[in-house]
């Protein structure tokens, strides 16, 4: 920042193996202009603490990227910078956001607009995009955010989450499928049949869900990692940071070392309002699931703690999920409900009877394992 147009292309660029951000913008100063004029076009950018990072910028543009194995967030929008303000009117577009540890997106502490458009958003950890507070002392609404057209799939947590204020938010076109696949029960084990090493943990007696642990913190004694992937027997985990070799901070436990994975969340939507969300445009999306072991609970999820006012709610389809269409624990406020397929038509502002799901039990929720 301070020089208004920075003109500045970062181009076809590596960048593994960092403490904080594979690749970063901010703003340093809060009374200089946020930088402008600057692209960020097919870098890779794996293994970081965050792997792109706007701390500030105004217009950043970001294309054709590979964004993938992270350790927090694949690509992440915050205040988090030295001038505490986020960056804004950005474009994420064309990119893969894949296998990263936590989110894919993350959208914090940003007055707006933001547009992450036509990407894939993949195989995450945490959720695939997702909005959320992240803890400043003046919340912001996040105005005009915008997801449209991207394919977010086989996350391990919701595909799209509001978890904080937004106005005016626009999810158009996406394809939403097969995600919470964190949905394997609480597991615990030890003895003969459990070794260790750098990177993995092997439980020959075990039969899990594939992939049904990813995301989860696994305690193995005094020591804690993080599952990437796990097949029925064995689990992948993050290396402990950025650049290292090992899960572990020391030795990997020894073999027999008892081990547990915790429950999963009951509810995993391909789209969630868990904060207020004032007028958004939800339209021609399709949240499902094809699995043959559904995972993803709900299409569309409103929680007890989310607040959807006077939104535009269009030609959605909600169908085909584990549980149910859509799982209401806060009902819509106004706004025009029409053409969802798993919904009634809504319109005006009357009261609408709201389809509550069941948290999922059994073998896609908690309360089967006895761990």
């Amino acid at each position: 920042g301070g020089w208004g147009d920075e003109r500045l292309s970062v181009t076809e660029c590596t960048a593994t193996g960092n403490g904080t951000n594979g690749i970063f913008v901010e703003l340093q100063r809060e009374a200089w202009p946020p930088p402008r004029g600057i692209s960020i076009t097919g870098c890779h950018v794996t293994d970081n603490r965050f792997g792109i990072s706007d701390w500030g910028a105004q217009g950043l543009v970001v294309s054709a990227c590979t964004i993938t194995g992270n350790h927090q967030v694949g690509f992440d929008v915050s205040s988090r910078g030295t001038a505490t303000v986020g960056g804004r009117g950005g474009l994420v577009t064309g990119c893969l956001i894949d296998l990263n540890v936590g989110d894919g997106v993350a959208i914090g502490g940003t007055p707006g607009p933001y547009t992450v458009q036509g990407n894939r958003i993949s195989g995450n950890g945490g959720h695939g995009y997702r909005v959320h507070d992240i803890g400043c002392a003046e919340p912001v609404t996040a105005q005009e955010v915008v997801i449209e057209g991207n394919g977010i799939r086989d996350n391990a947590l919701d595909g799209v989450r509001l978890d904080g204020a937004t106005c005016d938010a626009f999810v158009v076109g996406n394809r939403i499928r097969n995600n919470g696949r964190r949905a394997a029960p609480a597991a615990c084990g030890g003895g003969p049949n459990v070794r260790y090493t750098a990177l993995s943990m092997i439980d020959q007696g075990a039969a899990w869900l594939p992939d049904g642990h990813r995301g989860k913190i696994l305690t193995a004694g005094d020591e804690t990692a993080v599952v990437t992937a796990n097949s029925g027997t064995g689990l992948m985990l993050a290396p402990v940071r950025p650049g290292a070799s090992s899960a572990w901070a020391g030795d990997p436990p020894a073999g027999g070392t008892p081990y547990r994975l915790p429950d999963p969340p009951s509810t995993r939507a391909g789209i969630t309002v868990n904060a207020t969300a004032v007028s958004p445009t939800l339209r021609a999306n399709r949240s499902w699931d094809n699995q043959q072991t559904r995972s993803q609970t709900h299409g569309l999820w409103i929680t007890a703690d989310g607040r959807c006012t006077d939104g535009r709610v269009v030609d959605n389809d909600l169908e085909g999920n584990a549980v149910g269409a859509a799982r209401f624990d806060t009902a819509p406020a106004e706004g025009l409900w029409e053409r969802n397929h798993g919904l009634p038509a809504r319109r005006g502002d009357g009261p609408t009877p709201a389809p509550i799901g069941q948290p999922a039990t059994g073998p896609s929720g908690p309360g089967s394992s006895g761990c």
